[in-house]
């Protein structure tokens, strides 16, 4: 009976072991603890992540109203490539035209330095008098394989150019002068409306009352566009005078007092 007990507990021992020993060769080493877990020298390095898209950057510095269009000034550049990059415009919210970021700019390069000194704008670009919002895009340049992170708005700026602004009327010495800025090209002409009153008696009484009266006439067309300034035909009690540009919907008035 011991005998039998011994080989038993031989066998037994024997199948332990041939359980066990493929056991330990198949442990999973503890990667992942603790929290947060240590690197594991046998384990894969992270994949490439690839080509990375690095949005472009820039400014619109300036709009101005120039009688057929507005001029937009600013910079941008994209360091992904080292061409100058597209600048769209819009207005009001619609395309309106482009231009290239490749006029010098030594403020920029000493910014950033490298982007390089060449990387301003400049143009005209078309549009009306009025009131308008403008907005300047950069066209993103996205390396082959990378996602693209889209064009960003490098500003946007507001601008009010009436057809007529700034009006004001004076004596030289010699004659009444009229005087404003022409913000349009391609007008007929002006006209001036002068508001003035009369006095007037009540029939039938000696009562005088203070009675308006407005007259109107044309001056001639300006070329280009600018101050302009004219003879005037200001009449006698004169309390308002207009200007307008016949097709283009704006007007400067000013009181007289």
């Amino acid at each position: 009976m011991k005998s039998l007990t011994r080989a038993t507990a031989a066998a037994l021992l024997a199948l332990a072991g041939a359980i066990a020993v493929p056991g330990a060769a198949h442990a999973t080493p503890l990667c992942n603890q603790p929290v947060p877990p240590p690197a594991c020298g046998d384990q894969d390095p992270d994949p490439d992540p690839g080509p990375i898209d690095t949005p472009p950057r820039g400014a619109l510095d300036a709009v101005t109203f120039t009688g057929n269009g507005v001029r937009v000034e600013g910079w941008a550049a994209d360091g992904d490539t080292a061409a100058a990059l597209q600048v769209h415009v819009y207005i009001d919210g619609t395309y309106a035209g482009s231009t290239v970021a490749n006029t010098y700019r030594s403020d920029v390069a000493a910014v950033y330095p490298y982007f390089g000194a060449y990387r301003g704008y400049e143009a005209v670009i078309p549009a009306k008098h009025g009131s308008h919002t403008v907005c300047a895009y950069a066209i993103n340049v996205t390396p082959s394989g990378a996602t693209p992170t889209g064009n960003p708005q490098l500003g946007c700026r507001t601008y009010n150019a009436p057809a007529i602004s700034n009006i004001v009327s004076f004596h030289n010495g010699q004659q009444w002068m009229i005087s404003f800025d022409d913000n349009v090209i391609g007008e007929t002409g002006f006209t001036v409306r002068w508001d003035y009153w009369v006095w007037y008696t009540i029939p039938g009484t000696h009562e005088r009352v203070q009675t308006p009266r407005s007259w109107t006439y044309t001056l001639p067309a300006h070329e280009g566009t600018g101050r302009v300034t004219m003879p005037d035909q200001r009449t006698i009690n004169a309390t308002r005078l207009t200007v307008t540009a016949p097709g283009f919907g704006g007007a400067s008035t000013t009181d007289l007092y």
